[in-house]
């Protein structure tokens, strides 16, 4: 399996609505190609992570290059894994609240850190390193049947 990890500028004019529609086109498409993955959106840049069998997610990597709804992409890691992060997420995203919207909820500040409103173009390749985090946190939140504290931090949406 491949597992990759991009970040890129998103085109001025890109909403939620439009966001809301790219990951419901892309989660109908990854499934029929059994890839899965998670999508970031803080408003400015995406990140994305696709995983699985190699040729389908080479052949999205592709399409995504060349898509017009974002520019400056970059490519933060390319491995193979026999372990998925994202079982079963043929494509969920999660758009970013804004931060005054998150001070009073305490759970925010342990599912997130500065990292996620800073641009993530400057961490560089420590960007990456949010997915792993955040596939921890699916991990346990499935574990102990909360995934609805997500809807607390971020706008899902989930095809």
């Amino acid at each position: 399996m491949l597992r990759l990890i991009y970040t890129s500028v998103q085109v001025p004019g890109f909403d939620r609505l439009a966001f809301e529609q790219l990951c419901e086109q892309a989660s109908q498409n990854n499934r029929n190609l059994g890839i899965e993955g998670l999508l970031l959106c803080n408003g400015m840049e995406f990140m994305q992570c696709l995983e699985g069998p190699r040729e389908a997610v080479s052949s999205v990597y592709k399409k995504i290059v060349k898509d017009p709804r974002h520019s400056d992409i970059r490519l933060l890691v390319s491995e193979t894994t026999e372990e998925p992060m994202f079982e079963k997420w043929s494509m969920v995203g999660l758009g970013t609240r804004p931060q005054s919207a998150l001070s009073g909820e305490s759970i925010a500040y342990t599912l997130l850190d500065h990292r996620v409103y800073r641009p993530w173009k400057s961490l560089g390749l420590g960007a990456a390193d949010l997915i792993y985090e955040y596939a921890k946190v699916k991990a346990e939140l499935e574990k102990a049947g909360e995934m609805s504290l997500l809807s607390k931090v971020f706008e899902v949406y989930q095809p």
